[in-house]
């Protein structure tokens, strides 16, 4: 796995409420993802949703189909989030 930009992933967790805020840094290549989870979710949970939107979100960049960025005006829904 040398060549996964996601074989070391840095985890930034907040508390907020009753969730907790995650930031995910891949060290590969230095992607960054967002998402709020349960307070209660497990770490490991907590990983394996970091690699798998990181993944997603980098799938998106390198040109394959989805749904349309940005808001009504350029196609897409306005929403400007992401469910993975």
């Amino acid at each position: 796995m040398a060549d996964d930009p996601d074989a070391e992933i840095l985890l930034e967790l907040n508390r907020v409420g009753g969730a907790m805020e995650v930031r995910a840094v891949s060290a590969g290549d230095g992607l960054e993802v967002a998402f709020i989870v349960p307070a209660s979710a497990a770490n490991a949970d907590i990983e394996r949703l970091a690699r798998t939107k990181l993944a997603y979100v980098r799938s998106r960049g390198s040109g394959e189909q989805g749904p349309p960025k940005g808001g009504p005006e350029k196609g897409g829904n306005g929403r400007g989030g992401i469910v993975v």
